[in-house]
């Protein structure tokens, strides 16, 4: 999703309903040190757009999404090198 303005105030906003911070086995919550840098970064920052990398990276922990894409990229190419090398797929041609 886009990252906007309006979408750092609805989960800056979600903050007195955050999860206690804690994880399923007592310690800190794997994101928790994420969401409390997001967090300490809208309470100064003078726009919510300051805090964009704060929140991508909280989204990051939560989903994995630029993660997961780039996993499915090596393993994407990795089929491609094995399917040239047992002959299933003719290699790319080189860029000029």
């Amino acid at each position: 999703s886009k990252f906007n303005a309006t979408s750092v105030v609805k989960v800056a906003n979600k903050q007195d309903t955050m999860a206690s911070g804690f994880g399923s086995n007592g310690g800190p919550g794997r994101c928790y040190a994420f969401w409390d840098q997001f967090s300490e970064c809208l309470k100064t920052a003078d726009t919510p757009m300051t805090c964009k990398l704060a929140h991508e990276d909280y989204l990051e922990c939560l989903h994995h999404k630029k993660e997961i894409a780039r996993i499915n990229i090596i393993l994407k190419e990795a089929k491609r090198h094995d399917d040239i090398a047992s002959g299933k797929a003719p290699a790319k041609a080189a860029a000029h």
